[in-house]
C-alpha cells in the first residue's frame, strides 16, 4: 500500500503547501524586460521608457513534485517617439490582465497616444504593430524565468536529498478481478442504516501523512481548491458557510477539533430543498499514516450510492491525486 521513498525536506510528500509569493520578482522582471526596447520604422524612432502600476498576485507552488506558477498582473509600459524631424510623440501601453492560464500571443493590450496628431497617431500605429510584439515575445520566458529564479524556495531536488530521512508515498492497490468488481467498487464501510427514507454512510480511508496536513486539507482554501480543481468557499471556522464544485455541494462548519474532528453541514444542489445531512470526519493518526473516519447521516436513500461514490472520486482521490 504504501513504498519507502525519499521525500522533500521543505515540502514532505507534497503536502505541505509550500508558496512564495513572487511579485517583488514579478516587478523586477516586467520592467527590466520592457524597458528600454526601441523600434525604428518610416522614420520613427520608439522607445519604451518605464513601468506603472503594476498590481496583482504572482506565487510559485510545488504540487505533486511539480513547481507551478500562478499569476494575475497588470501594468501599463510608457513610450515614447520621434520623427525624423524632431517632432516627438508619447503614450502608454496598458495590459489589463497578465495571467498564467494564457498565452502572450492572445495578451490582449490597449494602446493610447497623449496627443491626437499626425505624427502621435502614426507612432500608435507603430506600436501596435511591431513594438507590441516585441514587448509580448519578452514575456514568454516570464514562467521559466519565475522558477528558475525562485523555484529554489519551495523544492529540493532529488540530488540534494542524501542524508535527509525518508518517508512513504501512496501507492494504490492493483485493480481487483473483474468477479469481484462490485465488491470491490464499494468502500470499506459499517454497513448503512435506514430510517424514515433517510440513511447513514460510514467509510473509512487511509492517508499517508500526517493528522495534521489532512485536517488543513479539508479547511485550507487554496489546498482545497487544488484537489476540488475549482474556486472554493471555505474557512477554518465554525459557523463559515462551504461551497464547493461550482455550488453543487454547500455547507457550514458546526465543530472543530484541531488535527481530529471535523463536524460540518452537508447538501448536494440536487437534493430537496434546505435538507442538509450531517458529515463527521475523524483523524486517526498512525505510525505513518492517517486513517479518515467519515460518518455522513441523514442523506436521503435514493442519494446514497451516489453520495458514496462522489466522496471516493471527487474527494478521496482528488486529495491523493493533488498531493500524493
Amino acid at each position: 500500500m504504501a513504498a519507502t521513498t525519499q521525500t522533500n525536506w521543505k515540502n514532505v510528500n507534497n503536502w505541505h503547501w509550500v508558496e512564495k509569493n513572487c511579485m517583488p520578482w514579478a516587478k523586477d522582471f516586467v520592467t527590466a524586460q520592457l524597458t528600454g526596447v526601441t523600434v525604428e520604422e518610416n522614420g520613427f524612432k520608439i522607445e519604451t521608457t518605464e513601468v506603472t502600476g503594476f498590481s496583482g498576485d504572482a506565487d510559485i507552488n510545488q504540487r505533486k513534485g511539480k513547481l507551478i506558477t500562478v499569476y494575475d498582473v497588470a501594468f501599463n509600459v510608457n513610450w515614447k517617439g520621434q520623427n525624423a524631424d524632431g517632432k516627438t510623440g508619447s503614450g502608454r501601453i496598458n495590459v489589463p490582465e497578465f495571467m498564467h492560464d494564457t498565452d502572450t500571443d492572445e495578451l490582449v493590450v490597449e494602446v493610447t497616444t497623449e496627443a491626437q496628431d499626425a505624427e502621435s497617431l502614426a507612432m500608435r500605429s507603430i506600436v501596435v504593430k511591431t513594438l507590441v510584439p516585441l514587448l509580448k515575445k519578452k514575456l514568454e520566458s516570464f514562467s521559466s524565468e519565475m522558477i528558475a529564479k525562485n523555484g529554489g524556495d519551495v523544492h529540493i531536488s532529488k540530488d540534494d536529498m542524501v542524508g535527509h530521512p525518508t518517508g512513504t508515498t501512496y501507492k494504490p492497490k492493483p485493480p481487483a478481478p473483474e468477479a469481484d468488481a462490485a465488491k470491490a467498487a464499494a468502500p470499506a464501510a459499517v454497513p448503512s442504516s435506514v430510517v424514515g427514507g433517510l440513511s447513514t454512510i460510514t467509510m473509512n480511508t487511509e492517508f499517508v501523512c500526517s493528522a495534521s496536513d489532512l485536517y488543513n486539507t479539508f479547511l485550507d482554501q487554496n489546498r482545497v481548491q487544488a484537489w476540488s480543481r475549482g474556486p472554493a468557499q471555505i474557512k477554518p471556522e465554525v459557523g463559515s458557510e462551504i461551497s464547493l464544485f461550482g455550488g453543487n455541494v454547500s455547507g457550514k462548519i458546526v465543530e472543530l477539533v484541531p488535527n481530529k474532528k471535523i463536524v460540518k453541514t452537508w447538501r448536494l444542489k440536487s437534493w430537496p430543498a434546505n435538507h442538509f445531512s450531517t458529515v463527521t470526519l475523524l483523524f486517526e493518526e498512525q505510525r505513518e499514516s492517517v486513517t479518515l473516519r467519515l460518518t455522513q447521516t441523514e442523506v436521503p436513500v435514493g442519494e446514497k450510492d451516489l453520495t458514496t461514490k462522489n466522496w471516493t472520486g471527487y474527494y478521496f482521490n482528488g486529495i491523493k491525486s493533488a498531493f500524493g
